[in-house]
């Protein structure tokens, strides 16, 4: 029978785990210090993941970390490095793994990890043993009740997968599709053409009535403020309200009037009250006054104040609006509005499969990484880098996912405008200090171009923490929230 490989990880000496081929070792075999492997090296210095065994063909291979140290022995003889080289046992970091050699590999201090190939272990049952396992590996016999509830268990999963299918060919409606983009942006384009109508009234002006005498505006019932001599005081009433249009100086005002100007519209409202003390007569001439004011010589005020009496108030409109506002209203009506559109030209579209804002110095760009040997990585294709290179590329990764959010809010405002989705290839072309020269955009769908030149200009503002030119290409996915 044939052996099998059989590996053993310790750490101070001390077992920690065993991996079996076939079992825990299938095509390839991770180890490093992520915590979510199987094998993690609790090692700050170790690689976070380190493919160590692959399979080619039907040879296995062991890929040693960086700085370890490897030990083998052939026939429990131990062989050196320069027999494992002339051998073609060890090329370069790969160590073909032969059923007849054992060893071991110091991956890191205090950690080391043991090889070896054995034949797998059968367990053969004898007569009584097979008995045994006849009589009592079977499940039981159900009962009554048991045999009832499985089958009305599965009456009630046949009923609904047929009430599923007759629901989903007869009764479920049809699916009604959207419109397309293109469609929802003519529709966007019809909406900004659309103007509200103004009905067309003929325009009135504040003239004086014919004949060229000016209208007067007199109150119906005029009172003259007078004082009677020999008595306390003057009595004053007030005149009766005139309509609004006439006191405030509108003339003949006419609402739905409009004009082919506007000037600008001025209104004051004036009130004017106050509270005085009661004044007395006003002598006259010289001759003896009646009242509380006693006699007195003509152009002299007297007064009779008396602080328990209550000031009163007139009512009458007439009389608390006495002045009218210099400036006379407007019979403009108000113009239409226009239309503005917020968000841009959203109605050019970039074609699908096709380089966004590729210039002539993004090409030149390109070719000058491709001389240089720069290669073009993948988010998939970082693992099968050579451990230098897959760290750096690593850092590029996990700094884009960390910043992919930032793509996602820009699509958020322009899909809340007009709905789309689908993907985009984004590849990145960086420089030495880590700094995005260009970002080449391929969308998978049409998409509006002010949204990919705004994510062109995001991601050519980014710098990442490397200090080799990197050509790195990663995918993000818009969907409709």
């Amino acid at each position: 029978m044939a052996k099998l490989l059989n590996i053993q990880l310790t750490y101070q000496g001390k077992v920690l785990n065993f991996a079996q081929e076939g079992k825990e070792i299938k095509k390839k075999f991770f180890i490093g210090s992520n915590k979510y492997l199987f094998w993690q090296i609790l090692d700050n210095k170790f690689p976070d993941k380190h493919l160590f065994i692959t399979e080619k063909g039907n040879q296995l291979y062991m890929q040693l970390p960086p700085g370890a140290t490897l030990t083998c022995s052939k026939d429990n003889n131990p062989v050196d490095s320069a027999y494992l080289t002339q051998n073609s046992i060890l090329k370069g970091t790969e160590l073909l793994l032969r059923p007849d050699m054992t060893g071991s590999v110091a991956i890191a201090p205090q950690w080391e990890i043991s090889y070896d190939f054995r034949e797998p272990r059968i367990t053969i049952l004898t007569p009584e043993e097979k008995q045994i396992v006849a009589q009592y590996a079977r499940f039981s016999e159900p009962t009554a009740m048991e045999r009832f509830n499985r089958n009305l268990l599965l009456l009630f999963v046949l009923l609904t997968i047929i009430f599923v299918l007759i629901f989903d060919l007869a009764l479920k409606p049809k699916a009604s599709f959207d419109a397309t983009l293109e469609q929802k942006l003519a529709t966007l384009q019809k909406a900004e053409m659309v103007k509200s109508e103004i009905a067309k009234v003929e325009g009135s002006t504040f003239e004086q009535p014919s004949g060229g005498q000016e209208q007067d505006i007199t109150p119906e019932t005029p009172v003259t403020p007078q004082a009677t001599q020999g008595t306390p005081g003057g009595a004053t009433t007030g005149g009766s309200a005139v309509s609004a249009g006439a006191m405030f100086g509108l003339g003949n005002f006419d609402p739905n009037a409009t004009s082919s100007s506007a000037p600008t519209i001025r209104i004051a409202t004036l009130t004017e009250g106050f509270a005085a003390s009661r004044p007395g007569s006003k002598g006259g001439g010289g001759g003896p006054g009646q009242g509380g004011g006693g006699p007195g010589q003509g152009g002299g005020y007297t007064t009779s104040f008396n602080p328990n009496s209550t000031v009163g108030f007139s009512s009458d409109l007439g009389s608390i609006a006495t002045n009218a506002p210099s400036v006379g209203g407007s019979s403009i009506r108000p113009k239409e509005g226009t239309f503005v559109n917020v968000a841009g030209n959203l109605k050019t579209l970039a074609p699908s499969g096709v380089a966004f804002g590729l210039t002539p110095g993004a090409n030149q760009l390109v070719s000058s990484f491709k001389s240089k040997n720069v290669a073009q990585v993948s988010e998939s294709s970082i693992q099968s880098m050579a451990p230098e290179t897959r760290s750096r590329y690593d850092v590029i990764n996990a700094s884009v996912k960390a910043r992919r959010s930032q793509i996602t809010a820009i699509y958020s405002k322009y899909n809340a405008i007009v709905p789309f989705s689908g993907s985009a290839s984004i590849r990145l072309l960086i420089n030495a200090n880590g700094r995005v020269l260009n970002a080449i955009i391929t969308p998978n769908g049409q998409m509006p171009q002010e949204f990919l030149s705004e994510v062109k200009q995001l991601c050519e503002g980014w710098s990442f923490n490397v200090k080799d030119e990197s050509d790195f290409t990663f995918v993000a996915k818009f969907r409709k929230g």
